[in-house]
């Protein structure tokens, strides 16, 4: 289990790196702007300078949806979620990665994904906009991007299911 979370924090890593690559520069907010203080009881409204921490837009029975009962969720230090199955199951690891974003980028960001990997499509009924990834699903709601990872998920369900359905819970949250 710890080699598939150490694969998912990697891939999210890689994934954040190669988009931070491709954009371009430009002014933005001060890093300290898009930190919560603290984990909101209640979902922030997508006006709000801060981002919420991902874990807090997902409920026990959300995780249950995905993984079954027993489904845990890790914090990340990074604004990203882990979540896995019950203790002593082999139903692999998903993520959910929340991040500012420039609304200005997200088009020349999901031209470029089209362009390096033609069998990712748009999906509508997600956030503002949202596109399929590398059996997961990114999407935008205002000034945030959240990426759902689901390629390292063996659970009981179709990657894509599942990966949409966290992916509608965390934007109705946000």
């Amino acid at each position: 289990m710890n080699r598939l979370r150490f694969l998912f924090l990697a891939f999210v890593l890689v994934w954040a790196g190669s988009f931070l690559a491709c954009s371009k520069s430009t002014p933005s907010t001060s890093p300290d702007a898009a930190k919560s203080a603290a984990a909101p009881a209640a979902p922030v409204a997508s006006t709000s300078s801060a981002l919420p921490p991902a874990c807090s837009l997902l409920t026990p029975k959300d995780l249950e949806e995905a993984f079954g009962p027993g489904a845990q969720m890790t914090h990340n230090r990074d604004n990203s979620c882990t979540i896995e199955g019950a203790k002593n199951t082999d139903n692999g690891v998903m993520g959910v990665n929340i991040q500012p974003l420039d609304p200005a980028n997200w088009d020349r960001t999901k031209q470029a994904v089209f362009a390096a990997f033609p069998k990712e499509k748009s999906v509508s009924g997600i956030g503002d906009d949202a596109y399929t990834y590398m059996d997961g699903i990114v999407f935008r709601k205002g000034k945030a991007r959240v990426n759902v990872t689901a390629g390292a998920y063996t659970g009981p369900k179709p990657k894509a299911d599942v990966a949409k359905y966290i992916a509608e819970q965390v934007a109705a949250r946000l």
